[in-house]
């Protein structure tokens, strides 16, 4: 008898010892989402194509063009940004580290025209609490400067009032703003100032259980006239 168990014992425990490294490895990597919106200006060509670790993942992507997420798995990925049609000389090639939420990446530029990156930015996609939704801003204006953000009911003005969200950056996204369901102005502003920006006056209708983005961007060309892209996150 304990012959046998002699013999069955190491073969047990190399049983366990393989099952605890699957269980670890199919632990070690959990679901993932992103989106990808082309904010920058100045690119050798009118849209681009997105790589994913060397598979095609999307093509023809326009300036400002909205967006939906694609799933993956969490972890290191390499991102490819290509001018439309082509596979060599990518505008940007940069690793991601994706996590087990949802992501959105923004391709930027940081000097006029040039200096391509690829910026990212971790989403909220928690239902928001019963009767509210959620509202976030990025700024991907290179020329936009800073801005206030105002949030008031549509038809209402903003003087005499305070920013809900002040000074936001360029490449800066803003916390969650927790709104009741309803119809707004989103207004944004140079900051410090009540002097609202060109075309950045945006008309927002949200119902309970939404999450939406705005984007601030450039032209195609680079300068104002600036706009929002408006990217639907939840519902």
């Amino acid at each position: 008898m304990r012959g046998k168990l002699s013999r069955i014992l190491p073969f047990a425990i190399a049983l366990i010892c393989l099952g605890s490294l699957l269980l670890a490895a199919g632990c070690g990597s959990s679901k993932a989402r992103y989106r990808f919106i082309q904010t920058a200006t100045g690119l050798p060509a009118n849209s681009v194509d997105l790589q994913v670790d060397g598979k095609s993942v999307q093509t023809a992507i326009g300036f400002a063009q909205t967006a939906t997420y694609h799933s993956s798995s969490s972890g290191s990925r390499k991102f490819d940004v290509f001018p439309n049609g082509n596979t060599t000389n990518a505008i940007v090639s940069q690793s991601v580290n994706l996590g087990s939420g949802d992501t959105t990446l923004l391709l930027q530029n940081t000097a006029p025209n040039s200096n391509f990156v690829l910026s990212t930015y971790a989403d909220d996609n928690t239902v928001p609490t019963t009767g509210n939704a959620k509202l976030r801003i990025i700024h991907s204006s290179f020329s936009a400067n800073a801005v206030d953000v105002y949030i008031v009911t549509q038809g209402t003005g903003i003087g005499g009032l305070s920013p809900n969200i002040g000074n936001v950056t360029f490449q800066k996204a803003t916390d969650y703003q927790v709104l009741g369901a309803g119809s707004y102005a989103v207004i944004m502003t140079v900051a410090g100032t009540q002097n609202i920006l060109n075309n950045l006056n945006f008309a927002l209708t949200l119902t309970a259980g939404q999450i939406r983005t705005l984007v601030i961007v450039d032209s195609s060309f680079g300068g104002g006239p600036f706009s929002l892209v408006q990217l639907n996150d939840l519902n």
